[in-house]
């Protein structure tokens, strides 16, 4: 019995150490992999804000600028955008920030309130020598910092035209919890990485109308991997209900011209949706509510349509 006993308490013992060495051998493949990767594909201009590197994307020409801002957690925002900034590029001059914790950029410490989000987007706008008045495009969480931009900025925001975005009343209804700082481990070891390995045609079922090519699919696999639960990101995710409460019961200025260019799955699935986005119009005359047919990230398979809507939304107003 004894020895028995002893020749499981080896076997545990053994599989731990075999757990241990792969963890460490993923982390250095981890760490090793990440800036060879970013650097190899790395698209658009490198900035410098408070200190951080932050990385922008511009394209097309034209008398108005057209602000593509991500939702919460899309790992390349460049890569993620990209379809449709080549559409919207054709009329307008289309900028593609990525937030700290996305894509090409630094991670940081700093607080993802509505205040320091929006600084850093002015900050880059500026860095980039591109003047406003912008038409921000916001897709989910950054219509919060959007509405925020337009209320403490009237002057640099000449609309807002929403993809699925969040609006600040949405927390009253639905808050999720905190997320564990601790989830950084699994970006930190790699583990992220191993399971896009093991699942690697993820992204391919997300591209049904081919709107992506094969190296952009690639990097939107790689950028799940360099930034999926990175501190960033998490922090952001645990300041959501602050940053919503920040704006609760605002509404938009009756001069600012707003489409909300809805997804049909979330208007179908969540009963508030639609009223908490009509909810924040005070002129129905420039301000106005869609609803395409498509889930959350529109934008993957409407790109085609969200350009058509948005030409017309802006030549009308």
């Amino acid at each position: 019995m004894k020895k028995a006993i002893k020749i499981i308490g080896k076997i545990i013992f053994w599989f731990f150490v075999i757990i241990v060495v792969l963890l460490i051998i993923s982390a250095l493949a981890h760490k090793i992999l990440t800036p060879m990767e970013k650097n190899k594909y790395k698209v658009g201009k490198t900035l410098d804000i408070n200190g951080k590197h932050m990385q922008a994307y511009v394209t097309g020409q034209g008398d108005k600028t057209i602000v593509l801002l991500s939702g919460l957690g899309t790992a390349s925002p460049i890569t993620d955008f990209m379809p449709l900034a080549d559409r919207l590029s054709a009329d307008y001059k289309v900028v593609i920030l990525e937030y700290f914790g996305y894509g090409f950029s630094d991670t940081t410490n700093a607080e993802r309130s509505n205040e320091n989000i929006v600084n850093e987007i002015r900050t880059a706008l500026n860095q980039l020598e591109i003047k406003g008045p912008y038409i921000l495009m916001p897709h989910s969480i950054s219509g919060v910092y959007s509405l925020y931009y337009a209320m403490k900025y009237p002057d640099e925001v000449e609309a807002i035209i929403g993809i699925d975005e969040s609006v600040p009343n949405q927390t009253k209804f639905s808050k999720d919890p905190d997320m564990s700082h601790g989830l950084t481990l699994l970006n930190s070891f790699g583990i992220i990485r191993d399971v896009s390995y093991l699942l690697p045609d993820a992204w391919d079922s997300k591209n049904e109308n081919n709107n992506y090519t094969q190296e952009q699919i690639k990097v939107k696999k790689m950028a799940t991997a360099w930034n999926s639960l990175n501190k960033s990101v998490i922090n952001e995710f645990n300041t959501v209900n602050k940053n919503t409460e920040e704006l609760y019961d605002v509404k938009y200025p009756d001069n600012l011209p707003v489409l909300a260019i809805l997804a049909k799955d979330s208007v179908d699935t969540d009963n508030y949706w639609l009223p908490l986005h009509q909810q924040l119009i005070t002129n129905p005359s420039i301000q106005k509510v869609e609803t395409l047919a498509g889930e959350h990230y529109l934008h993957w398979t409407n790109a085609d349509k969200i350009a058509e809507l948005a030409k017309e939304f802006i030549s009308a107003n």
